[in-house]
């Protein structure tokens, strides 16, 4: 895991303590009416202030508040999901990147990702080279990718069956898991180069509704979705790819149209997830 270190707090000032301490008192004894001075009076609340924290650290360390079992629970709770998020693929990234962050040659370093070789500027992938799995079919294989699109996060692709993703799927796991996790609501498309179905995908959109359909081989666009919440959310897409599936009664079904007969058939393996935006998961060759 990747060590970050905060900068240490600021040093106090005790000079400027101490005279403070000094004016404030010959103030005092002087009964003197004017105002100190903007620096001054800077100074003096930052006295204030250092001064009220300490007395509230004695409070507490003299009388420490009672602990209650059910809020001890709660505390470690809450840290226990925030570590598992951290290591967990979710709408929100994965470790230190999110979906639309700036990526630039100096993060990468920081983090220690390496670029893939390739030419395209404006779209390419980039791995953690520490973290590897080994593929029974392909051997030694980065266990997530994430790709670049104009400088920005725009998706994660789990390799590894060892990645854990916040819908509770790992890579292996049946097509029938996958529809219990996601209550049936999936769109089934069949691979471009899969006239057979073996290999096809399941959609799920997150963040968002579709409010028109896209054209055959078209990405959705902003005229064709609505955000389901207020708040400053990326629209996303997760895409399960599956091996080992079989030909259904058409290349694609949508999440509103499943039949008892289709969800039977359903046969195969989760391959690969991806989640990003809807451009990148609609980019049928990545970005070659």
């Amino acid at each position: 895991m990747l060590a970050f270190h905060k900068k240490p707090p600021l040093p106090i000032n005790k000079t400027a303590i101490i005279t403070t301490l000094l004016i404030g008192t010959a103030q005092l004894l002087t009964g003197c009416d004017s105002q100190p001075s903007s620096s001054n009076n800077d100074a003096i609340a930052q006295t204030d202030v250092t001064d009220k924290g300490m007395a509230k650290k004695d409070d507490r360390s003299v009388n420490p508040a009672p602990i209650n079992a059910t809020d001890a629970d709660k505390t470690e709770a809450i840290e226990a999901v925030s570590l598992f998020d951290e290591k967990t693929v979710s709408p929100s990234g994965y470790e230190k990147l999110s979906f639309g962050q700036i990526i630039t040659p100096e993060l990468l370093s920081d983090l220690g990702l390496t670029r893939a070789e390739g030419d395209n500027e404006s779209c390419y992938y980039v791995i953690n080279p520490t973290l590897s799995y080994v593929d029974k079919e392909y051997g030694k294989r980065a266990s997530m990718l994430y790709q670049i699109i104009d400088n920005k996060v725009a998706l994660i692709s789990i390799q590894d069956p060892n990645i854990a993703f916040y819908k509770g799927i790992n890579v292996g796991d049946s097509a029938t898991d996958v529809m219990k996790a996601h209550n049936d609501a999936l769109t089934y498309e069949v691979d471009k180069y899969a006239v057979d179905g073996d290999y096809y995908s399941l959609l799920a959109n997150v963040n968002f509704k579709v409010i028109k359909d896209s054209q055959l081989g078209e990405s959705l666009t902003a005229e064709n979705i609505e955000l389901d919440n207020k708040e400053d959310k990326l629209p996303l897409q997760i895409e399960y790819h599956i091996k080992g599936g079989q030909k259904l009664s058409d290349y694609k079904i949508k999440s509103t149209e499943w039949t008892a007969e289709n969800k039977s058939l359903l046969k195969g393996e989760v391959e690969s997830i991806d989640i990003g935006i809807p451009a990148a998961i609609y980019l049928v060759e990545g970005c070659s």
